[in-house]
C-alpha cells in the first residue's frame, strides 16, 4: 500500500474540517465569484477540532470554514498579511498560519481581499502575550545611564520609571531592552508597556528597602575592606573594594574581608524580618578583572559576637561564580542569593552541594561578614567591588 503524501493528508484534513459544507459539492467556479463569507474558525489540532476559535496565538495553524473562500487573493490579520498557499484553499476551507509578526495596528479583524479589491471583515483576535520582566542586569543605574531589562514579549515597548518618567529606549528585542534612565527617576518597580499589556517588575529600581550597608552613611568596620568612590566608578556613591595582587592559600586578609558589627553600626537591629524562604541577600558588584578561585563566604552573626564564623550554628553562603570558568562582569551587576543558600558549616567539604547548616531565627542575627576564604590554585589576583548590601523579598 502506498503511503499518503503530506499533500494528500492536508487535502483530507481540508475536507474533514469543512464538514457538511464540502460534502454538498457546490460548483467551485460559481462560488469563487462571490464575496468570501466565514462561518467559523477551528483549530487544526485533531484533539481540539470541535473547539471554535475567536482568536489564536501568532504562528498558529488554523482552519477557516465558510463559503466563497477560493475568491480570496489576500488575507490580513490586523495589519499583517498572511501567506496563502493555493493548495490549502477550497471554496469552503482555508488552512493558514496566523502571521508571526507583531501587528503595529490592532483591529482584531481578519480582512479578506478578492481579485477586484472587494473586502470582507471577520472578528478574530491575534493573541500576543503581555510583556514579562524577569530580571535586570543591575538595579542601581545613575540618571543618564543605560539599564538592561530581561524578559519576554517586548514588542514596541515603553519603559516607565518610578515618578512616571519614560526612559528612552536604545535597543528593543523580544527578550531584552536597553533604556536610558531619565533624570529624576525615583525608587520602586519599573513598568514595561506594549500594545498588548503591561508588566511591573518585582524587583525595585534603586532598591532602598532594608539597606544594611551602603558605604556612604551605613558603613562597616574600617579596618576591613577599604571604601572607595572610584576605580571602578561606583554605581551609587561609595563602595567596598576587595583588591589584592594575589590571594594566597587560606589567607585571612583584612582587605579581603568586609565585616559589619552592629554594636558599632545601627545597633541591635535584625538583618531581616520574615522567613528565610521568602528573602534574598542582594548587593551590587563589579568584577573588572578575572576572578578564578577562592570563594566568597557570606554569613551573619549575633549582636554580642564580633565575628561569628566559628560559632557552631553559623550558616554560610558560598558565592563562587568562577565555578564554570574565570569570572568577570561588564560593569556593575546585581547579585541575588536566596537565604536558603546559607547552608554550609565552616568545615563542610568544598564540593558539598547540600551543606549541613540552616539559618535559624533571623531576629537574633545582626552582624554581616563577607570575605574571601579558601584554598587558591596558584596566583589569584583579586578585584571585587560591591555596594548596597540588603536583604529584601524575592523577586
Amino acid at each position: 500500500m502506498k503511503s499518503l503524501t503530506i499533500y494528500g493528508i492536508l487535502l483530507a484534513l481540508l475536507a474533514s474540517l469543512a464538514g457538511g459544507i464540502s460534502a454538498c459539492k457546490k460548483d467551485d467556479t460559481t462560488l469563487s465569484e462571490g464575496l468570501p463569507v466565514v462561518h467559523y474558525v477551528r483549530s487544526t489540532d485533531p484533539g481540539k477540532s470541535d473547539s471554535l476559535l475567536v482568536g489564536s496565538f501568532m504562528g498558529s495553524l488554523i482552519a477557516i470554514v465558510g463559503e466563497n473562500l477560493k475568491s480570496t487573493r489576500a488575507l490580513w490579520f490586523n495589519d499583517q498579511q498572511a501567506v496563502l498557499n493555493p493548495a490549502y484553499i477550497t471554496n469552503t476551507t482555508i488552512l493558514v498560519n496566523v502571521p508571526s509578526t507583531v501587528p503595529s495596528e490592532v483591529t482584531d479583524k481578519m480582512r479578506f481581499v478578492t481579485a477586484d479589491g472587494s473586502e470582507y471583515l471577520y472578528d478574530f483576535k491575534v493573541n500576543v502575550p503581555a510583556p514579562e520582566i524577569t530580571s535586570t542586569k543591575c538595579e542601581y543605574v545613575p540618571d543618564g545611564g543605560t539599564m538592561i531589562l530581561y524578559g519576554d514579549f517586548f514588542f514596541d515597548p515603553k519603559v516607565i520609571f518610578p515618578g512616571d518618567l519614560e526612559g528612552e529606549i536604545t535597543l528593543a528585542e523580544k527578550t531584552k531592552i536597553e533604556v536610558t534612565v531619565p533624570a529624576g527617576a525615583g525608587v520602586g518597580p519599573i513598568t514595561v508597556q506594549t500594545n498588548f499589556g503591561k508588566a511591573k517588575s518585582r524587583f525595585y529600581f534603586r532598591d532602598d528597602r532594608n539597606i544594611i550597608l551602603d558605604y556612604d552613611v551605613k558603613i562597616h568596620e574600617t579596618w576591613t575592606a577599604p571604601i572607595e568612590s572610584a576605580n571602578p566608578s561606583g554605581c551609587s556613591g561609595k563602595f567596598a573594594h576587595f583588591k589584592n595582587s594575589a590571594n594566597g592559600a587560606w589567607q585571612w586578609a583584612n582587605e579581603l574581608t568586609m565585616q559589619y558589627w552592629a554594636p558599632r553600626g545601627r545597633g541591635n537591629v535584625p538583618v531581616a524580618v520574615g522567613s528565610k524562604d521568602d528573602l534574598v541577600f542582594k548587593f551590587e558588584c563589579n568584577v573588572p578583572s578575572e576572578w578564578r578561585d577562592v570563594r566568597m563566604e557570606i554569613f551573619f552573626g549575633p549582636y554580642a559576637e564580633d565575628h561569628g564564623r566559628d560559632l557552631p550554628g553559623t550558616a554560610i553562603a558560598r558565592w563562587q561564580p568562577w565555578k564554570s570558568g574565570p569570572y568577570k562582569t561588564d560593569g556593575w551587576i546585581t547579585v541575588s542569593i536566596p537565604l536558603s543558600e546559607f547552608k554550609y558549616g565552616k568545615d563542610d567539604p568544598a564540593d558539598d552541594p547540600n551543606g549541613t547548616k540552616s539559618l535559624g531565627n533571623l531576629a537574633t542575627l545582626t552582624n554581616v561578614t563577607m570575605m574571601l576564604f579558601g584554598p587558591a590554585e596558584g596566583t589569584n589576583p583579586v578585584d571585587i567591588a560591591f555596594d548596597n548590601v540588603r536583604i529584601v523579598p524575592k523577586d
